[in-house]
């Protein structure tokens, strides 16, 4: 039972920060989070919980994969999910009647309070055969903005590719 209580403010961090991630379906915020890696750290002194070595957390459609997942905690409440891989990628599907987002970057950023979530490095969004790639991409999902390249405080060009959609 201390157990429980010692790490309850850092799973269910977790919990909160995965369940608003992405706009996904409706039922995934419901979903129990499933978290698989080599080795798990909880340091409540400087309030950080580290996931390293083939990191894959699962909830409902979302799906995060990456070498190592630090999450930040500010007054007991997570603050900011860091994955860095080679790359880190995730995917979710945003509803039943649309296409999976996959998103990946060298680094993936969650800043909780504003909901931005920030690609950097070969950072690519797409969603079916559509791509959005540039070194930096700030999606803020509150506003349902995207920014990339300079707009998002990037070095490289925007590279956009959007298929054409057969009409029937």
């Amino acid at each position: 039972m201390k157990f429980n209580r010692f790490f309850a403010p850092f799973f269910s961090g977790t919990l909160l920060i995965l369940s608003g991630m992405a706009q996904g379906l409706p039922s995934d915020k419901d979903m129990p989070v499933n978290i698989e890696a080599d080795s798990g750290e909880i340091d409540q002194a400087t309030g950080t919980t580290v996931y390293q070595g083939d990191v894959i957390i699962t909830q409902g459609s979302m799906k995060l994969e990456a070498h190592k997942v630090t999450v930040e905690y500010k007054d007991k409440k997570p603050h900011q999910l860091t994955a860095t891989g080679a790359p880190a990628r995730f995917k979710q599907k945003p509803d039943e009647s649309k296409e999976w987002v996959h998103g990946k970057g060298n680094k993936i950023e969650y800043l909780i309070d504003s909901e931005e979530l920030i690609l950097t490095d070969n950072a690519e969004l797409k969603q079916g055969d559509d791509s959005f790639s540039s070194d930096r991409i700030v999606y803020d999902r509150v506003k349902s903005k995207l920014k990339a390249g300079a707009a998002a405080k990037g070095k490289q060009r925007v590279r956009v590719t959007i298929q054409p959609k057969n009409l029937k």
